[in-house]
């Protein structure tokens, strides 16, 4: 029999790590985020979970109850009992819609996960014809499949002269991840350039899983480089 309480207490603290901390692997079953099975149904009717936070359904009820959705997964519940449905389900952002005992209609409305690109330098300013190590990292919210540890994931490093002009992309990296003992964990990535003149630039995260979208789309901040005689 699961407490209450102590789901909610166990919800409420996943959801500050979240926020702070960065992928582990198999984490899309590892958050449990409760719909209660009632005999009025489940509550709440549209549970809305981050990217990876795949919810448990925990039967309140005396009788056992089905749930079934409409990509496939089908479980059944026993009174006082608990399950989760993640076989074939696809787990990317968007409305996964469900019935319960084939009659009450419900959903599991699922939301992108936080990612964070920065973009750096030793100095801002260089001689025409050297070269500049441009360098930053890519941080991505925990419990997001796939795992941290799979693979490298690009992050596009864009350019323009200045604000009058549209950016360009210059290059594709991949950021490769580290490992460490301590969160948060993060992946690094490098790009020497040349410029020939002044020139600004920033860097996008938007790579997904071939499985559909589970992060935020995320920008550097711009970052300017002067290039003197």
């Amino acid at each position: 029999m699961v407490r209450r309480p102590r789901l909610i207490a166990q919800v409420a603290l996943l959801g500050v790590l979240a926020l702070l901390v960065l992928p582990s692997s198999g984490s899309a079953l590892l958050s449990p985020i409760p719909i209660f099975l009632t005999a009025n149904g489940p509550s709440p009717l549209v549970q809305t979970v981050p990217a990876g936070l795949w919810p448990i359904w925990v039967n309140q009820d005396t009788a056992t109850h089905t749930v079934t959705f409409a990509e496939g997964c089908s479980i059944q519940v026993a009174p006082g009992d608990r399950g989760q449905c993640t076989s074939g389900m696809s787990l990317a952002v968007g409305n996964h819609p469900y019935t319960v005992d084939g009659t009450t209609q419900a959903s599991v409305v699922v939301t992108p996960m936080g990612r964070r690109v920065s973009l750096g330098a030793k100095t801002h300013e260089i001689r025409r014809g050297s070269e500049l190590l441009l360098h930053g990292r890519l941080e991505i919210a925990t419990l997001s499949p796939p795992a941290f540890d799979g693979p490298r994931q690009p992050v596009v490093v864009l350019a323009r002269p200045d604000r009058h002009h549209p950016f360009h992309r210059i290059a594709v990296v991949n950021a490769k991840p580290h490992r460490v003992t301590q969160l948060p964990a993060f992946s690094s990535w490098k790009l020497r350039i040349r410029p020939r003149a002044r020139t600004i630039y920033i860097v996008e995260a938007n790579s997904q899983p071939a499985s559909g979208q589970y992060w935020q789309r995320a920008w550097s901040k711009s970052f300017t480089v002067h290039v003197g005689r």
